[in-house]
């Protein structure tokens, strides 16, 4: 197993455990996100830019929205997989990284996954320049323009709609004191159903947050009602009358 380990760019070995799975044996959206995630935690770790450090300056990294693909075939449960990432660009509000998940040998590419980052002050949860000292340890080039995002489809508002609720608890907050960004993703798609989920994988994916979900709300999460032999289906979640997420996903 070769790993990458240089300055912008990082890899990690990680076995998949039962409980990032679903009952297909696949690992789940919500923990694809959080594995994801805890590769970029270790590469700015390993760069001295651990969690205490960042929270020092009086602020935090968040994420703004998600963009990436999946291979058909899909890692199960017992096998050592490749988490890697690459601090890919920034400037002065956007940060951009970029991750994929194989196989130990390389041979697979399971995922491909771009986010963009911005940095939120935690006392008035409002996003602000990034601090240079915390990202200039990457080495990622600066650049005048990131690269958007694709924009997730609306939800159709007039078509049929299948909607649950749900209440954030203590334990959907993460260290960063929000709502973990991959818990969304547990929301948006248990409202397509067991036999849905059970029989489709999950092909391209397109998530945008727009507003911070905070502990004890309730939220609403919609989709459109499926029609038969559906591909695309686009999501929306919300809170007290204002749009929190959008996302759209194509399935194989």
């Amino acid at each position: 197993m070769e790993l990458k380990q240089e300055t912008q760019t990082y890899e990690m070995p990680h076995l998949l455990t039962y409980y990032e799975c679903d009952e297909t044996g696949h690992p789940s959206m919500s923990m694809l996100l959080s594995m994801i995630s805890m590769a970029s935690d270790e590469h700015s770790m390993a760069l001295g830019m651990g969690i205490e450090k960042v929270q020092a300056t009086g602020g935090t990294w968040v994420v703004s929205g998600y963009e990436g693909q999946l291979a058909e075939q899909q890692p199960v449960f017992g096998e050592t997989i490749i988490l890697g990432t690459r601090a890919v660009a920034y400037n002065r509000f956007f940060a951009v990284r970029e991750f994929w998940i194989t196989d130990k040998e390389h041979n697979i590419e399971y995922a491909r996954i771009k986010a963009i980052f911005v940095f939120m002050n935690l006392k008035t949860r409002r996003m602000e320049s990034i601090p240079a000292a915390l990202i200039e340890p990457f080495r990622s080039p600066i650049v005048k323009r990131i690269p958007r995002l694709k924009r997730p489809q609306k939800l159709n508002e007039n078509a049929p709609i299948v909607e649950k609720d749900y209440r954030v608890r203590y334990f959907d907050l993460d260290a960063n004191h929000h709502v973990n960004n991959a818990r969304y993703f547990d929301w948006l798609l248990d409202p397509l159903g067991r036999n849905f989920l059970k029989t489709h994988r999950l092909k391209k994916f397109n998530l945008q947050y727009l507003q911070e979900v905070r502990d004890g709300e309730k939220i609403d999460s919609k989709v459109n009602k499926l029609i038969e032999n559906q591909k695309i289906t686009c999501h929306q979640i919300s809170s007290d009358n204002q749009i929190d997420a959008i996302a759209e996903i194509e399935w194989y």
